[in-house]
């Protein structure tokens, strides 16, 4: 997360979409003026040291995202459960990780964007990566993938 963030000066709130909460613990310790919203992984453990939820759904600019981390909805094997809670919680907009792949997809018939931004530690193709999420006064929403190359 550390060289996402060194890529990205500018950057002051950080989603995190689960599978390492210890880390996002840390970044707050370096980054205390960071604005971090994260959810739990299936494999971050139950602890009062990681008290992150396994949804977080939030409005900014009138655009409604939800965070997850895609396992209870079974991501893996496609995206039609866990789009279909999205739009059930009244969401513009799907984060999630878990199958450790980066995806970016709009669905023009429901308005729904879902977008995975991959692993930033641990790719399962091609290199670690981030994404980048910008959403406009007007509520335009722009969503981006990032790569951090091997050393």
């Amino acid at each position: 997360m550390l060289r996402a963030m060194r890529l990205n000066p500018d950057v002051r709130h950080v989603l995190f979409l689960g599978d390492g909460l210890a880390d996002v613990a840390r970044l707050f310790r370096r980054f205390p003026d960071l604005h971090i919203r994260a959810v739990r992984g299936n494999m971050d453990p139950l602890s009062p040291d990681t008290p992150a939820e396994d949804e977080d759904l939030f409005t900014v600019f009138g655009v409604t995202v939800l965070l997850m981390h895609g396992h209870r909805f079974g991501v893996k094997g496609g995206l039609a459960a866990a789009e279909g809670h999205a739009l059930r919680r009244g969401a513009n907009v799907l984060l999630f990780g878990h199958t450790h792949t980066p995806l970016s997809h709009y669905d023009g018939e429901t308005g729904l964007y879902s977008f995975n931004p991959g692993s930033i530690g641990r790719a399962y193709v091609g290199e670690p990566s981030f994404g980048l999420l910008d959403i406009l006064p007007n509520g335009q929403v722009s969503l981006s993938h990032g790569n951090i190359p091997y050393k």
